[in-house]
């Protein structure tokens, strides 16, 4: 049987609100089109779903400012057998890319990073600068213990001893304890060697954000040939931009294959119901307006879309296709019956319960996450308003056999008992009390990391070897004044020294240890004139040396100026520790950092913190902690909209549904105490992520719950449920097998709950439906 072309239920008004949508569309394409004239404004960086830190905005600008040196940097430790050769190649296919401008600049030969020496532009500070061993020893013995070694240093070729500018070697001594970097030059080429082995270092910098497609695909390129070309070859990764290359990599295989396998099992599933290629072609037209609309919107809203968000839209499908099953299935067994305005309300009602549900995620403080919210809400919102503008005008060729299937799966799946509402209660609180007692929580930031295994070993084994921190903790120091924050970070090294002499297992990084204050450059001076009475007297005389030669060694006291931070970081050395330096953070302040490495643990994490908290104007940060805090912050966050969505939503249904609205909140309500309860029983944390899915679960559900009253005793009802939730599984539940956690979690969570939503559906059915079913003789324009 063929169902008519239907009369929209408002007559010339409805048919003019259609044709105003087609207008919406077509600009919303001619738009997109302009927009992506130049390929997709695509973005892939995964710190978008971090909500912004809501602490003191200095941490913010000390954590950009830590950053910096590592997002627009790489690194990577070459070793071969044929070392110079390989090395030889790969830096030139890696010289290309600067040609093409995709990389600013890539260092590997010796004379890429040649400095001229220290001695040279560090000598006439030397005189102020002492390190604490020094210091003490010219306090203990006026500096006669010194004289031996410097006797030594003297006849020491090696050493380029110079008796007048520094007889005792004070410079060398005090470069000694500044960060030394491991990486040397050996057959011409910056080298590495470490654990028995011999690795060429390539240092490349980036011409623009590493987070830039082009750059990445030309740089895994690039990488791929020659790993295919010298596959004996072992390269070691370090850098932003290979995770954000494998973060890329894995959201776009992930948006294919995900969206592709959801689409073909829905054709396949539809195509097997409504045996008509018509259908199919229909149920495409709300799903590409619904994306075209969401693309649109989306994009002039933020500017860019994430790849993440496109994987998740492919999950669009699943959903979008709700109201068309619904549609389709009551014009195809109904056929001339069929009425628009009949379903309308429960269209209606299943748009806004599924909208609710990412208006809550879109209200949550990550960017990311409101940029997924939105591209699902609008392509919901298109696709909803192109299946009740467009679709009932569309002829449809209603198969007999998607009736038979339909009265089929109803006697199939009915129950012969429905659940009372005091059952109901009871396991509802056995299932609140399990997961009272054994639902765990995870807020770590792995959450968030998509990099593979290998690519995670290449960082940690690159870092270790480099001995090299990335800022993920460090102390940030304020201060009046230049002067004022250097004594304090003095006050602090000497602090963290004794800690460590102590037995606290770290290490840092500190400008103190660089540029002493004025005071102490000035007591350093004093210093090094006692040691330049009768200690040099003593040196000059046993090295044999003529006596004059003290008198010129003094005289350069007279002109030793200080050394200012500013000075400091204008040299190689100092270039080193520009990320230290955070400058005048507000009037009348400046600060810096202190960077820690070493072991992690909670004990150290405390004695830390005891630190900061005993001196004024100090505070410890630990990243990756404060990470997960705000990640903590967030999940419970969202799980308060999660219960102020279900009490506005059991407030309005209760007001049309009365006594009925139970069986509506039971499948999502149930199927989200299944989910924690199956978390429970399983050890399956708490994050935020399955939460986010929760709110699907409560979307999608309430769809189900509202038909299934609606319209109890029609199967046609029934089989558009099934089709929803299978498609909904097909779209949702296959990100479960997502490499990256956070869609791993959501997909997890959507699995569980949309199944357990389907079979909680037959046993709240109420014995009538809401609604009267349609008689055959109404006018079929009514």
């Amino acid at each position: 049987m063929s169902s008519p072309v239907e009369r929209p239920p408002s007559g010339t008004a409805w048919r003019w609100l259609g044709w105003l949508w087609l207008g919406v569309i077509t600009l919303c394409a001619v738009w997109l089109a302009w927009m992506l004239r130049h390929g997709l404004p695509a973005d892939t960086d995964l710190t978008a779903l971090l909500p912004a830190d809501r602490q003191v905005p200095l941490i913010e600008a000390a954590d950009r400012q830590l950053g910096e040196g590592f997002e627009d940097r790489f690194l990577i430790l070459l070793h071969a057998d044929d070392r110079v050769a390989a090395t030889q190649a790969l830096g030139d296919a890696l010289e290309t890319l600067v040609d093409d401008g995709q990389l600013a600049r890539v260092d590997w030969r010796e004379l890429d990073l040649a400095d001229a020496d220290p001695h040279d532009w560090m000598g006439a500070w030397r005189y102020r600068l002492l390190t604490p061993a020094w210091q003490q020893a010219i306090a203990r013995d006026g500096g006669e213990s010194l004289v031996e070694p410097a006797l030594r240093r003297l006849f020491s070729p090696p050493a380029r001893p110079d008796p007048v500018a520094d007889p005792f070697g004070l410079l060398d001594a005090w470069l000694a304890r500044q960060p030394q970097s491991p990486i040397d030059a050996a057959d011409g080429l910056l080298t590495l060697d470490a654990q028995g082995q011999r690795h060429s270092v390539l240092i490349g910098r980036l011409a623009g954000s590493p987070y830039a497609l082009p750059m990445q695909q030309a740089l895994h390129a690039t990488l791929e040939r020659f790993q295919q070309a010298h596959p004996e070859a072992q390269l070691l990764r370090s850098g932003l931009v290979f995770h954000a290359a494998a973060g890329a990599r894995q959201a776009r295989h992930e948006m294919s294959t995900i969206g592709a396998a959801s689409l073909l099992g829905v054709l396949l599933i539809i195509g097997f119901v409504f045996r008509s290629p018509r259908v199919l072609a229909q149920l495409l037209v709300p799903l590409v307006t619904g994306s075209l609309f969401a693309l649109a919107l989306t994009l002039g809203l933020f500017g860019r879309l994430h790849l993440l968000t496109l994987a998740f839209g492919a999950s669009l499908i699943g959903i979008a296709i709700d109201y068309v099953l619904h549609l389709q299935c009551d014009r195809a067994i109904h056929g001339r019956a069929f009425r628009l305005r009949r379903l309308l309300p429960s269209l209606t009602l299943g748009l806004i319960s599924s909208v609710i549900a990412y208006v809550a995620q879109a209200l949550t403080p990550m960017p990311g996450l409101r940029q997924m919210a939105a591209f699902a809400a609008f392509g919901l919102i298109g696709a909803w308003l192109t299946v009740v503008l467009w679709l009932p005008r569309f002829k449809l060729h209603a198969n007999p056999f998607t009736a038979r299937l339909a009265e089929r799966w109803w006697r199939l799946c009915q129950p012969r008992r429905g659940l009372p509402p005091w059952l109901a209660l009871v396991l509802a609180l056995g299932l609140i009390a399990l997961c009272t007692l054994r639902l765990t929580s995870d807020d770590s930031l792995a959450l968030l990391n998509p990099s593979p295994a290998a690519l995670m070993h290449d960082e940690a084994q690159v870092q270790q070897l480099l001995d090299r921190d990335t800022g993920s903790r460090y102390f940030l120091v304020r201060a009046a004044d230049t002067q004022a924050l250097l004594t304090r970070l003095a006050a602090l090294d000497k602090r963290l020294d004794q800690a460590i002499a102590a037995g606290l297992a770290i290490d840092y990084q500190s400008l103190g240890r660089s540029v002493p204050s004025a005071a102490e450059q000035d007591a350093n001076l004093a210093r090094v004139r006692t040691l330049y009475g009768a200690p040099l007297v003593t040196l000059i005389d046993r090295a044999g040396l003529p006596a004059e030669i003290a008198q010129a060694a003094r005289a350069r006291l007279d002109d030793a100026p200080r050394l200012t931070l500013t000075d400091w970081l204008a040299t190689p050395l100092g270039q080193l520790q520009q990320r230290l330096w955070l400058g005048q953070t507000a009037p009348g302040e400046v600060a810096a950092s202190v960077v820690l490495s070493g072991a992690r643990s909670a004990a150290i994490a405390d004695q830390l913190s005891a630190i900061a908290d005993a001196r004024p104007g100090v505070v410890y940060v630990d990243r990756v902690a404060r990470i997960g805090t705000l990640l903590g912050e967030l999940r419970r966050h969202t799980a308060a909209w999660i219960a102020a969505a279900m009490a506005l939503m059991t407030l309005a249904l209760i007001w049309r549904y009365r006594g009925r609205a139970w069986r509506v909140i039971a499948p999502p309500f149930g199927a989200t105490l299944i989910v924690l309860a199956v978390f429970a029983l399983t050890g399956v944390p708490l994050n935020i992520f399955n939460q986010l899915g929760l709110l699907l679960v409560l979307g999608i559900g309430l769809d189900a719950g509202i038909f299934n009253v609606e319209y109890a005793r029609q199967p046609s009802a029934w089989l558009a449920i099934t089709l929803s939730t299978l498609t909904s599984l097909l779209a949702f539940g296959m990100l479960a097998f997502s490499a990256t956690p956070a869609l791993h979690y959501l997909g997890l969570t959507c699995l569980i709950g949309l199944a357990s939503v389907w079979l909680l559906v037959p046993w709240v059915r109420p014995r009538e439906p809401t609604t009267s079913h349609p008689q055959p003789e109404e006018s079929p324009h009514a």
